[in-house]
């Protein structure tokens, strides 16, 4: 199996870097094990979108960077504050206050989520308030807005999708400079063609039976 992941890993990497696109390993799922091969092997940032997890797992693997990539409440913001290397799940001014307070001696880089389907059973603020949203967050000390992330359904059209969110971050930020995490498993190449810069890949990377 640890031969299977690496080859699946090299794989990925060898694609995503050719396209100069980052590879973000989601490991929730994922056994300690795993996470040790491809550590080992050169993987520098995972994804978790348990907070206490995510803790525990950067304070394990200091060396490497632990993304927060699920919702989050605001009583749990502490471990994102103090462990996260980039919070990628951020939808509420209240929460983001709560996490700014639990940041020390840096500042957090954050995507905003956005619901770019207009599904209210998906996170994210809606596209048309995201530029009073971004606004906001800028002036927030202790974070630092990095980018946009969104996800798209399985019904919706994912090309459309992902293109309108990376116009709205060209739009927020005046250019492509900055981060735009669009794209998972079953559809990060579209995402790729339409402007990703991140994409979160753990089905196609750890395998679709493993589990902590």
């Amino acid at each position: 199996m640890e031969d299977e992941l690496l080859a699946r890993w090299q794989e990925l990497s060898d694609e995503l870097q050719a396209k100069q696109v980052q590879l973000l390993a989601v490991s929730k799922y994922a056994p300690d094990q795993a996470v040790e091969t491809l550590i080992q092997a050169g993987q520098q940032c995972f994804g978790e979108s348990r907070p206490q997890a995510l803790r525990d797992r950067a304070g394990r693997w200091s060396d490497s960077d632990w993304h927060m990539i699920g919702p989050l409440q605001k009583n749990k913001a502490k471990y994102i504050g103090r462990h996260a290397s980039m919070w990628h799940s951020c939808e509420s001014l209240e929460t983001a206050r709560a996490v700014a307070g639990h940041v020390s001696g840096r500042a957090l880089p954050v995507l905003i989520q956005v619901n770019i389907t207009n599904n209210p059973a998906q996170h994210g603020i809606n596209p048309e308030n995201a530029a009073l949203f971004a606004e906001q967050l800028s002036a927030q000390d202790g974070l630092r807005l990095a980018g946009l992330m969104g996800m798209v359904g399985k019904d919706g059209d994912m090309r459309k999708a992902f293109r309108q969110l990376r116009l709205l971050r060209d739009e927020l930020f005046g250019g492509s400079f900055a981060e735009l995490c669009m794209g998972m498993s079953g559809d990060y190449r579209i995402a790729i063609e339409e402007g990703a810069t991140i994409v979160r890949l753990g089905t196609v990377l750890f395998g679709s039976r493993i589990q902590r």
